[in-house]
């Protein structure tokens, strides 16, 4: 017997609320009938999903196992459904795109320049770090994305874009503002900012790590323009890849590479392994997307 998209709702309703009593309200049912799904579920798995105690129902480790798989269905059906209503509608198709903000423009100018119209498709576009943009194509959320990522995750499929390089960021007057480069070593002893957010932090912190040098404690951020922000006022210096730095004002910042060694980070285009079967137009806009990518990228 086949697990019913209803019964998954159910089941992640419990898993998030972790009590039978409000999951059934959440889902607008009594909580008899809220419990005899559950142990449907349970019997048609062979696998108890929830340990049950007085106070709360936790997840078991084949609970946790199975909800990233139930969260995937869910919302590829709520999408599939959203596309048979545009498609019955609109006679359009929505295609979902994650993308890292420092590859939004080059994104957003592909897409500009679609007709969306001839392809029958109504493009949707977010913005997140690499972590949450992976989740959202495991999830069914996202069709495709640009990240920051080493791992090709289980049931995604990617092709490598550029590698963008560190580089360090400063005030405009700032003694080494007019450096060609710096070594990661010279930053021993400045203030640098510790970016906290994504895959930016997480180079950084290990690039130093093997220069024995650790961020700034005064200064944590994790928005862009709160680094450069306290860049340009002098308080502190930057690691950002150069993607985020291109087209920064001259006036108030400098960048200068960063060597010894030289970091790099690899932006990949992600997307669902089986795509083409699932969605054929996006498959076909993903194709697209990777051959004018590397070069609106390097141009942004």
């Amino acid at each position: 017997m086949p697990i019913s998209i209803r019964q998954l709702r159910f089941f992640v309703a419990l898993s998030q609320t972790g009590n039978f009593s409000r999951a059934a309200e959440a889902m607008a049912v009594s909580q008899p009938a809220l419990s005899a799904s559950i142990r449907q579920v349970e019997t048609i798995l062979g696998v108890r999903l929830f340990e049950r105690t007085t106070h709360r129902v936790n997840l078991t480790e084949a609970g946790e196992a199975l909800l990233p798989h139930a969260w995937r269905l869910l919302t590829t059906a709520d999408n599939a459904f959203q596309d048979m209503n545009d498609t019955l509608r609109r006679r359009t198709t929505t295609v979902r795109i994650g993308t890292m903000p420092s590859a939004l423009p080059a994104l957003a100018q592909f897409v500009a320049g679609l007709d969306q119209d001839a392809r029958a498709i109504s493009v949707d576009i977010t913005d997140g770090t690499s972590d949450t943009l992976i989740t959202g194509l495991q999830r069914g959320a996202l069709d495709m994305a640009i990240c920051a990522t080493t791992l090709i995750e289980e049931g995604l499929a990617g092709t490598p874009l550029i590698e963008d390089e560190m580089a360090l960021v400063l005030g405009a007057e700032h003694p080494l503002a007019a450096r060609a480069s710096v070594t990661w070593a010279e930053l021993a002893g400045l203030e640098v900012v510790h970016f906290r957010s994504g895959s930016i932090g997480e180079i950084s912190t290990a690039a130093m790590r093997e220069a024995n040098i650790v961020h700034s404690r005064h200064y944590r951020v994790d928005h862009m323009e709160s680094l450069f922000g306290l860049v340009a006022s002098g308080l502190a210096v930057g690691v950002m890849p150069r993607l985020y730095v291109r087209g920064y004002d001259p006036t108030r910042l400098a960048v200068v590479a960063l060597t010894g060694p030289v970091v790099r980070r690899r932006l990949i285009f992600l997307h669902r392994a089986r795509l083409a079967e699932e969605h054929p137009e996006a498959a076909a806009l993903a194709r697209d997307l990777v051959k004018m990518l590397p070069a609106a990228l390097c141009e942004s």
